[in-house]
């Protein structure tokens, strides 16, 4: 027999990971370490001593506070003034959500040259907060011969394809991101093959709040 009070406070996976987003963006843990003209407050030791104290409560949210605040570093980082400007307000607010691959050091999408920009293919395994609301990705290109170059793809693009990761928490919002023939032009760029370098300080502050993901059987995800 049904029970429709049961039913009716049931939240969707899409809403569990709004809801955990949310949680992340008022712990004020995705403006530590960012620089104050930029909207920053706070330092890289209190993210560090936060993301654990989070990561204890909810291992979904660390995940989520892991993606959205390295996706902010790297547009904090970025030489690509007119990106960040178009991206890093949104992301800080949670108007919009950031992700990465589970790994900075992971195989990197292919390009194929056609002339007037680039199609991108391949797969990004263990993406998290792929938020409804809309989502950008970092992720690493190989462009020809070259060291991979990073880049900055966002759900309105076509050819993207997700698949849910059914083993993490629904509210991390995790997939595998299959991407087919997307255009990329190279005014979309973000930072060069040293992003991951650049990253390491804010990736080590945000690893205590992934250690309590291992307790449930899950690997933590390495920078």
């Amino acid at each position: 027999m049904s029970t429709p009070a049961a039913s009716s406070t049931a939240r969707s996976p899409a809403t569990a990971g709004l809801d955990t987003l949310r949680r992340v963006v008022d712990s004020g843990l995705l403006r530590c370490a960012v620089p104050a003209a930029l909207g920053g407050a706070g330092t890289l030791q209190d993210l560090a001593e936060g993301a654990a104290a989070l990561g204890r409560r909810s291992p979904a949210a660390a995940r989520v506070l892991r993606a959205q605040r390295l996706a902010i570093e790297a547009l904090v980082r970025s030489p690509n003034i007119g990106l960040r400007e178009h991206r890093l307000g949104d992301l800080l607010s949670g108007e919009h959500a950031g992700t990465l691959p589970a790994s900075l050091s992971g195989p990197a999408l292919q390009g194929t040259d056609t002339g007037r920009g680039w199609l991108l293919h391949g797969t990004l395994a263990g993406v998290a907060n792929l938020q409804w609301i809309g989502w950008s990705v970092v992720t690493p290109v190989r462009l020809g011969d070259e060291p991979p170059v990073w880049v900055l793809l966002g759900s309105e693009d076509s050819g993207l394809r997700l698949e849910p990761d059914r083993s993490a928490p629904p509210d991390s919002r995790t997939a595998a991101l299959h991407v087919d023939r997307v255009h990329w032009r190279e005014d979309e760029w973000l930072a060069g093959p040293d992003l991951p370098q650049q990253l390491q300080a804010v990736a080590d502050a945000l690893s205590g709040g992934l250690r309590h993901d291992a307790r449930r059987g899950r690997t933590t995800a390495s920078p």
